[in-house]
């Protein structure tokens, strides 16, 4: 074959990239075909498209870099790194944003020196170039398995007992109010469709007649307490706002009541911000009973009940409360469990107990410092360190046994709440298989499955009994944040960054409903609690657009819009009761009660 001579620039362009692309081998070279060397514009060409390429990247990253808040600390940390401290017309914003890039080329920077960035030299390749590389790689998929430890067999046997107590009393209700649907006054032929079995002749005033009328009933009184509530609901307005923190208030939590509770306790309200402190507050009624059941003076919705300045070393992102497991207080005086989590790469828990010197007009200095005389005072128990990158979300499994955290390490992590101590956190499960940054995280009622999200759009469900990954779903598209799972077990609720509601059908594996519910990110999502008159008739959510909102879970009807936060909704909670508080918190720094 005669040797070509003459080569146009794009060809001089594609083998140049053929023959120096870092990530494929070699390819078989044929010594009767001469490869000429780029020119100079040629060359300029390629380093350019290359800048381009490593400042997307760095656009892309930018995002997920942490940067101060405070004007001083962005001063100095662009000192540092040899900036300009301010550049003309530049507000306090633009800074930080100019920062947060200069932070992310210098990472994409180190990455190039140290072997290129994964991606970038595919980009710069054409078409028939990437088969070419793709037939020469071998892609190699491995899959990790390993040893449960006797602690996770254990916490699993746990799981599974009370899961599987759980579902069959939500699944005989369910039974009951679907039963229910079927008017009784059809008759006997109708009503027997539901015991096919049974075999025996039955008068129109029946057993079947007679439990399908009772069911009947239920379904009734379940839709005059639906419309009651629905009702409360349009009619809510701002009852109380309150200055939370110093700096923005970026997480909120209610007191609730799990199955096994059947008492009257106290109602709270735990709120956490870029301070990195804790603070308890009153959420209605029946807010303080002492040791032994009596009840102290009267406070007012959204006094402070409880502080404690410093938990963490930087801003906390993800806040829960432990549902109160008895109607009893401990012998501690503890009522109930904080749990959060940090950009500073731990979660801590905190007990909320009864301040035994709260009113006390003879205790000492020494001992009044640090409660301020509030009735609850927060103590640290548990230290939960091992994420190797920033936390983001918390959250207490019904049992109140176990506590999982969020990373940007791309894993998930289950603690032991009753054997971690301030010197070692029990860790039972380390979870990957995100590609990405994990978020979001939130139990199935029944306490069998949790739910993951990342800020690559994946929404993952494994199953806590077995440890594996029982279905995931696509079909948001940006970062979700944030899961929350219906009380009726088989819905599950994600948001995030597209301003979009969607709702799973955990049964059929697809989405059921998709909700245009925000112009911005979505922050938090909540159900309405089931063991209150509530029944989890309705879904609350909080955005950036400055607004939370309240939805039928019906028919995913908008029933109230609540507006009063100057910025963002950082997150949003529900009151247990009739009355169906809403309490939300925002970058304002205000903590809202609305009723």
């Amino acid at each position: 074959q005669q040797t070509p001579t003459h080569l146009n620039n794009q060809t001089l362009h594609h083998h140049d990239v053929f023959t120096t692309a870092p990530t494929a081998p070699a390819a078989p070279t044929d010594t009767s075909i001469e490869y000429l060397s780029l020119t100079a514009e040629s060359l300029s060409a390629q380093n350019a498209h290359r800048a381009m390429l490593l400042d997307l990247e760095a656009r892309k990253r930018a995002s997920t870099i942490d940067v101060p808040t405070l004007p001083g600390q962005v001063r100095d940390a662009l000192r540092n790194l040899g900036e300009p401290v301010r550049l003309f017309g530049e507000d306090l914003a633009e800074i930080r944003q100019r920062l947060r890039m200069v932070l992310a080329r210098a990472e994409v920077r180190r990455e190039e020196e140290l072997g290129g960035i994964a991606g970038v030299e595919e980009q710069m390749l054409f078409p028939g170039e990437r088969g070419n590389m793709e037939e020469w790689e071998e892609e190699v998929t491995e899959v990790t398995y390993t040893h449960a430890s006797m602690e996770l067999i254990q916490a699993r046997k746990v799981i599974f007992d009370y899961s599987m107590e759980r579902s069959r009393r939500r699944l005989d209700l369910e039974r009951r109010r679907r039963r229910g649907m079927v008017r009784w006054t059809r008759g006997k032929k109708r009503a027997r469709l539901f015991n096919k079995d049974d075999e025996e002749e039955e008068d129109y005033s029946g057993e079947i007649y007679v439990s399908l009328k009772d069911d009947s009933l239920i379904l009734k009184e379940l839709d005059e307490k639906c419309e009651k509530v629905y009702k409360t609901i349009r009619n809510q307005a701002l009852e109380g706002s309150q200055y939370g923190d110093v700096r923005p208030l970026s997480a909120v939590c209610t007191s609730s009541l799990s199955l096994e509770c059947d008492g009257r306790m106290p109602k709270l309200i735990a709120t956490g911000g870029w301070s990195g402190g804790i603070k308890i507050w009153n959420g209605g009624d029946d807010h303080n009973i002492s040791k032994n059941g009596s009840s102290k003076s009267d406070v007012s919705p959204l006094d402070l009940m409880g502080s404690k300045s410093i938990v963490h070393e930087d801003r906390i992102m993800g806040i829960a409360m432990r549902p109160y497991l008895t109607a009893t207080v401990s012998t501690d005086g503890g009522f109930t469990m904080v749990a959060s989590a940090s950009i500073d790469l731990t979660a801590k828990l905190c007990k909320v107990k009864l301040n035994p010197y709260a009113g006390s007009d003879s205790m000492d200095v020494d001992e009044a410092k640090g409660n301020e005389n509030l009735p609850y005072t927060i103590e640290e128990c548990a230290h939960l360190a091992g994420h190797a990158a920033r936390l983001c979300s918390v959250a207490f499994h019904p049992t109140g046994k176990y506590v999982a955290t969020t990373s940007f390490d791309h894993t998930w992590r289950l603690w032991d709440v009753e054997t971690s101590n301030m010197e070692e956190g029990r860790e039972l499960l380390l979870q990957d298989g995100h590609a990405r940054e994990v978020y979001g995280v939130g139990f199935h009622p029944d306490g069998s499955l949790v739910a993951t999200t990342d800020f690559g759009g994946v929404v993952q469900c494994w199953d806590l009994r077995t440890g594996k990954s029982v279905c995931h779903f696509l079909g948001h598209a940006k970062r979700v944040v944030c899961s929350e799972f219906s009380p009726n077990g088989f819905q599950l609720a994600t948001a995030g960054d597209d301003g979009t509601i969607k709702i799973w059908d955990l049964r059929r594996r697809r989405p059921s409903a998709s909700i245009p519910a925000h112009t911005n990110l979505i922050t938090q999502l909540k159900f309405a609690h089931s063991t209150s008159p509530q029944y989890g008739e309705f879904l609350a959510s909080s955005s950036f657009d400055g607004t939370g909102k309240i939805w039928s879970t019906r028919d995913w009807k908008m029933l109230n819009t609540l507006q009063g936060h100057e910025g963002k909704v950082m997150g949003i909670d529900i009151l247990d009761g009739p009355d169906c508080g809403i309490v939300t918190c925002g970058y304002d720094k205000t903590l809202k009660l609305w009723k």
